[in-house]
């Protein structure tokens, strides 16, 4: 694996573990029903750092997200890359279907956190809200998932096709004094073209006259 793979590998592992964390740490210090008691008429909340863990967790999910879309390239699973395989694109969807669902449950938990104010149900009792359990813990696991798919859906992108050019095959003239691994390009003898004389002129022949 090329180093820049593992650079991208290990940034968005450490960032989905962040936000992975955030989430579970906003699961376990979420206020409960046994926290919260009731004053004159309305509820009273102790104070927790679920919400601040929760905007973390969901900040941290997001940044990821983006870091592995500015990473390929913009969107995968819409444009036409000659190098992504119907597996890295499901996998891309699948990251972002994770990072979108992640970040609505963390923030409706860390708003839900801190919610005050209640309301009577139909048996006259005054009820409180809080957080459900696993709510927290739910966006978490989707946010390191979200990482994973990432992870996963750069690492299947088959790798660019490198174009070989190859010599053409030359035919050496017999008799050419031709060293090919030193020479690639063939030398030919220099031909001449043929030469043209004039014709040559016999000489006349005279007749001596007597007078």
């Amino acid at each position: 694996m090329e180093s820049k793979a593992v650079g991208f590998c290990a940034v968005v592992a450490v960032l989905g573990i962040i936000s992975a964390a955030a989430g579970f740490g906003g699961e376990l210090t979420r206020v409960k029903a046994d926290d919260v008691s009731v004053s004159d008429g309305s509820c009273v909340y102790p104070s927790s750092p679920a919400l601040a863990l929760g905007i973390i967790a969901a900040v941290f999910a997001i940044i990821t997200q983006i870091y592995i879309s500015v990473t390929f390239g913009g969107c995968r699973c819409c444009r036409n890359d000659p190098n992504s395989t119907p597996i890295s694109k499901l996998l891309s969807v699948l990251s972002w279907v994770a990072t979108v669902i992640a970040v609505l449950l963390l923030l409706t938990a860390a708003g839900l956190n801190n919610k005050e104010g209640g309301q009577v149900d139909s048996y006259g009792y005054f009820t409180c809200y809080v957080v459900k359990p696993g709510i927290f813990a739910a966006g978490a696991v989707l946010a390191l998932l979200s990482a994973v798919f990432g992870i996963a859906a750069y690492v299947t992108v088959a790798p660019p096709t490198l174009q070989t050019t190859t010599n053409p095959a030359v035919a050496f003239p017999v008799g050419a004094n031709v060293d090919p691994e030193k020479s690639p390009v063939p030398m030919y003898p220099q031909q001449y073209p043929p030469q043209q004389y004039p014709p040559q002129q016999t000489p006349q022949q005279y007749t001596p006259q007597y007078a």
